[in-house]
C-alpha cells in the first residue's frame, strides 16, 4: 500500500502558496491540500487527521512566517517547537519568493514596459526595489517589533491598517512608532509587563538591522512583509502596473532550487516517501 503524505497549505489552487508548493513537489505525485487560511489551521488539521477515515502516514503544514516567528540566522526550513507538523518558510511571506531582479526585468522586457517604468537594466530594477524598501522600512520595523512583543494573551497584531498590503496613510518614523505603541498600549492587559521603553528598544534593534548594507544586499526581500513591499513598489511605478501579471510570470519561471529552505522542504517530503 502506498503511503499517504499530506502537504497542507494556506492558499487554494491559484494562490501563491499553492502554486509555489506545486513547483517544490513537482514529480512526486502529490497535490497540496488547502485549508483556506492560517487562522485555526492547527484545529482544522488535527480534526482532519484524527476524524477522517483515511489518516496520513505523514502530514505537515507549510506556512508563512509573517511576524509569528523571528527570521532565523540561517536560511532554513523551521519546524515549530509546539506543533511539530508546522513548518515555516525562511522568508517572511510567500510573496517574498516571487520578487527577483532578473525575473522582474525579463517581465518588463516581455511586456515592453521598460520605457514606461524608466527601467533599462537589472541594476535599475535593484534601485527601484531599494527605493520601495526604504519607503516602508519604519513600518516594517514596527511590524517586526509588534510581532516580537505580542503574546497569546495580548495579541495586538502587527498591522497599522486592516490588512497587509494596505499601507498606513503616513510612513515616516514618528507616525509609525506612535501608532504602533498606541495600539499596543490599548491592548495591554494588567498582567502584561511590556513597557514603552521595551517597545523602543526592540524597535531600535530592528531599524538598526535595516541599514545601508541590508538594503544593498536586498535582505528586505527576506524580512519585509511581501504584500507591503509590493504595494510600496507599485506606488513608485506607473499607475496600473500589472502586478498580477508579474506574479503569474514569476511563478511560471519559479525555480525552488534558488532557496535553501525550499530545497530542504523537498528533501523532507522525499524522505517521508522513501521511509
Amino acid at each position: 500500500m502506498s503511503k499517504i503524505i499530506t502537504i497542507y497549505c494556506e492558499g487554494t489552487s491559484g494562490s501563491h502558496d499553492y502554486d509555489i508548493l506545486k513547483k517544490v513537489i513537482a514529480g512526486l505525485s502529490l497535490t497540496p491540500t488547502s485549508i483556506g487560511g492560517i487562522r485555526g489551521a492547527g484545529a482544522i488539521i488535527q480534526y482532519k487527521e484524527t476524524k477522517e477515515v483515511v489518516k496520513s502516514n505523514f502530514y505537515m503544514l507549510f506556512r508563512d512566517r509573517d511576524f509569528d516567528k523571528p527570521i532565523p540566522q540561517n536560511e532554513i526550513l523551521e519546524r515549530d517547537d509546539k506543533r511539530d507538523y508546522f513548518y515555516y518558510s525562511y522568508r517572511n511571506t510567500i510573496e517574498n519568493y516571487l520578487f527577483d531582479t532578473t525575473l522582474f526585468f525579463s517581465f518588463l522586457e516581455q511586456e515592453s514596459l521598460c520605457e514606461e517604468c524608466f527601467i533599462h537594466s537589472e541594476d535599475d530594477v535593484k534601485k527601484k526595489f531599494i527605493d520601495a524598501a526604504e519607503k516602508i522600512k519604519y513600518y516594517q520595523a514596527v511590524r517586526h517589533t509588534m510581532g516580537k512583543m505580542r503574546t497569546g494573551e495580548t495579541n495586538f497584531g502587527t498591522k497599522l491598517t486592516d490588512k497587509s498590503g494596505k499601507l498606513p496613510k503616513q510612513l515616516d518614523e514618528g507616525f509609525c512608532k506612535n501608532e504602533a505603541w498606541n495600539k499596543i498600549a490599548k491592548a495591554k492587559s494588567l498582567t502584561d509587563s511590556w513597557t514603552e521603553n521595551d517597545f523602543l528598544k526592540n524597535y531600535q534593534d530592528f531599524i538598526t538591522i535595516f541599514n545601508k548594507d541590508f538594503m544593498e544586499n536586498l535582505h528586505f526581500l527576506i524580512y519585509f512583509q511581501g504584500k507591503d513591499f509590493a504595494s510600496s513598489l507599485q506606488s513608485i511605478l506607473p499607475k496600473n502596473f500589472p502586478l498580477e501579471s508579474y506574479y503569474k510570470f514569476s511563478k511560471k519561471h519559479f525555480d525552488y532550487h534558488k532557496f535553501p529552505d525550499l530545497i530542504q522542504l523537498r528533501e523532507l517530503i522525499e524522505k517521508q516517501l522513501n521511509v
